[in-house]
């Protein structure tokens, strides 16, 4: 059956026999395909039924169907013609993770983070009613999604008017992990419906329950009625589904398989949602439980991310301690920023992407109050095959911009436990700990200086009479690579320094390379608008100092996904690509 599916249309005829026999179909299509490629597996066997009876009863063709977030979008994929792109979830210009226009026309919203379908959704359906455009909009949003302060936002304006705008809650009592706090409650229990009945109606929608969301005939019933009551106003479907269903091994996983490296479907054996090896998550979980064993004051929250923070194998040892706030970036910070003020040790451990979300918290809240919050913050740099707006290239341009925020880059395991331990001893003010999302350097040892340089100053990892690579850690091997090219191809000896102090810039040691050399070449992963590059050209500007400097940055607005080697050459931050830029500039 689904090898004949071109478009929504063709489903929308199906009995719900056929229905269910296509279900069935995708179901073994996504497990065979997720745990040869990887991928968000769990949600997307929770939303089969729900996705297809959405499509038998709503236009796709007429209607905006938005999907929030988008990794539940793959039976949607299925169902709009993109069963031959499986195979390349994962690749450079494969499929992608997400719902993304670029794939098809009937992906509304490129939505690959959280709480923003209610708010977009809200807009697209006032529009079509100023236009007197017929069809309507369906937000399907995860429960982990509500959390979010934009969706209580969203809510609070979907109530206002009698929008053409129905609201599908995929209610599988997970974000990643398990969910946490009012939203959970409101959503468990025996009376869960007629709890949400009188919060969803008390805000001023039409509320419909779906107490089986793997049930066709009573979602397509449901959805059907939806369908004509959103005539007069606004409408909430809420369907309760399994997130893994059909996975018999999710049951007893503590994401119920959210997203997975390749697995062996028969066992689940080599489920992880890392990718395999020493990495640098592991090490920030082992030094905040060797930190929460001498400090009973030291809490550690994370917006729903415990796994991708390092958290997620100490949390059980700290449930007291170590907090998942849900999806709500800004509350963390607000949280963060109370305990620091209690006199707490506060360490806020997020994914660099998501720290965007919480922007106004670190500013106002934090940096505006100059409290001691320590904020983790990894995968700065390249993120692998998430969405473009995974990549954490925009962190060195935003954060430095802070008054009052020290940027430091951990971009080696020594400083980055060396730092947490430091921040937990004697933090004084606002810092942000950045660190890479790939597994830590295997040449660390090799290549970094066997005495520890103080955390206070760069890292001098060799000396050079002809220049120096001033890098950003997560690019210390290419600067090694580069130094090493330099001497074959010109003779020329250049040393390399990890910078570590993205803010302040270390303006006296920076005096001092300035002195030895005229040619400074910098190295960073991200964007070179307002990066650390610039920073060090602003200062040689303002210091009224003459150097060389060669500033090697992402230039591209947005960059694909992609693995970290194949981006590097892209976007022209690869040892090779800054040879040539070299070329004819200081080297014949």
């Amino acid at each position: 059956m689904l090898d004949s599916i071109r478009s929504p249309r063709d489903i929308r005829e199906f009995s719900v026999q056929q229905l269910e026999d296509l279900a069935a179909e995708i179901r073994i299509f996504l497990i065979d395909s997720i745990s040869t490629t990887g991928g968000h597996i769990g949600a997307n066997l929770g939303v089969i039924e729900l996705t297809l009876a959405l499509h038998k009863v709503f236009d796709a063709d007429e209607d905006d169907i938005l999907f929030d977030v988008g990794h539940q979008g793959y039976t949607h994929k299925l169902l709009t013609g993109r069963k031959n792109l499986f195979p390349s979830l994962n690749t450079y210009e494969g499929m992608s993770r997400f719902i993304t226009p670029r794939e098809s026309s009937y992906d509304i919203l490129d939505a690959s983070h959280a709480g923003t379908a209610i708010s977009i959704g809200t807009g697209l359906a006032l529009a079509r009613q100023n236009s007197k455009l017929p069809g309507m909009v369906v937000s399907v949003v995860g429960d982990g999604s509500l959390v979010e302060g934009m969706s209580f936002e969203g809510l609070n304006f979907a109530a206002e008017r009698p929008l053409p705008f129905v609201l599908v809650i995929n209610d599988n009592g997970m974000s990643i992990p398990p969910n946490v706090g009012g939203i959970s409650n409101l959503f468990s229990g025996d009376d869960w419906a007629a709890k949400s009945r009188g919060f969803f109606e008390g805000l001023g929608f039409r509320y419909l329950p779906v107490l089986d969301g793997h049930d066709l005939t009573g979602l397509t019933k449901v959805f059907a009625r939806a369908r004509k009551l959103v005539s007069t106003g606004p409408v909430v479907v809420h369907a309760k589904t399994e997130k893994g269903r059909g996975l018999d091994y999710a049951k007893d996983h503590p994401y119920k398989f959210h997203f997975s490296m390749p697995f062996d479907k028969e066992t689940g054996a080599g489920a992880s949602a890392i990718p395999p090896g020493a990495n640098y998550t592991a090490i920030v979980g082992e030094t905040l439980k060797q930190v929460m064993e001498d400090d009973s004051g030291c809490f550690a929250l994370t917006p729903a991310t415990p796994y991708a923070s390092g958290l997620d194998a100490v949390a059980s040892l700290f449930p007291d301690n170590i907090i998942d706030v849900g999806m709500a970036e800004q509350h963390a910070m607000g949280m963060a920023a109370g305990l620091a003020m209690a006199g707490k040790t506060v360490f806020a451990c997020f994914q660099s992407t998501f720290l965007q979300r919480a922007m106004d918290q670190v500013f106002h809240d934090i940096c505006f109050l100059d409290l001691p919050v320590t904020i983790i913050s990894a995968r700065s740099g390249f993120s692998g095959f998430d969405s473009p707006t995974h990549h954490a290239l925009y962190d060195l341009a935003y954060l430095q911009a802070l008054p009052n925020l020290q940027v430091f880059y951990a971009g080696t395991s020594r400083d980055l436990e060396a730092m947490i331990r430091h921040r937990a001893e004697s933090g004084k003010s606002p810092m942000v700990i950045l660190h890479p999302y790939e597994v830590v350097w295997g040449q660390e040892t090799k290549h970094l200086p066997a005495k520890t340089t103080p955390l206070d100053m760069p890292e001098v990892v060799a000396d050079g009479s002809d220049g120096v690579i001033l890098t950003v850690g997560n690019r210390l091997p290419t600067a090694v690579q580069l130094r090493a090219e330099l001497a074959q191809r010109y003779s020329a000896d250049f040393g390399i320094v990890n910078i570590r102090w993205i803010n302040p810039v270390p303006e006296e040691f920076l005096r001092d390379q300035v002195a030895r050399t005229a040619r400074i070449l910098t190295l960073e992963e991200g964007r070179a608008r307002g990066g650390f590059g610039s920073s060090v050209a602003q200062f040689l500007v303002q210091d009224n100092l003459r150097a060389d400097l060669h500033i090697s940055a992402i230039k591209q607005d947005f960059v694909p996904a992609g693995e970290k080697i194949t981006l590097s050459e892209l976007t022209g931050i690869d040892a090779k690509s800054i040879l040539a830029d070299l070329k004819g500039k200081w080297f014949d």
